[in-house]
């Protein structure tokens, strides 16, 4: 079965995935990543990872394999 990851692309810096929280459809993601009750746990993870001055530019609900893809290309 597909895993669903949140992926989150900054303004400088590689994209990262959140791995600790996954989903087993899109649709539970983008569902989690809408709920604005759920805003705080997601900052938490991007200012945990890069800290406070590297703004989000998208968040996305992508496949295991989409993210590991995306993080390899902007690390070329």
């Amino acid at each position: 079965m597909m895993k669903w990851l949140i992926l989150i692309m900054l303004t400088q810096g590689s994209p990262f995935t959140i791995d600790n929280k996954t989903f087993d459809t899109e649709d539970d993601c983008v569902q989690y990543v809408s709920d604005l009750s759920n805003a705080q746990e997601l900052a938490i993870e991007v200012i945990a990872e890069v800290g406070f001055n590297n703004p989000v530019t998208g968040v996305y609900c992508v496949t295991e394999q989409e993210g590991k893809t995306y993080e390899t290309i902007q690390k070329l």
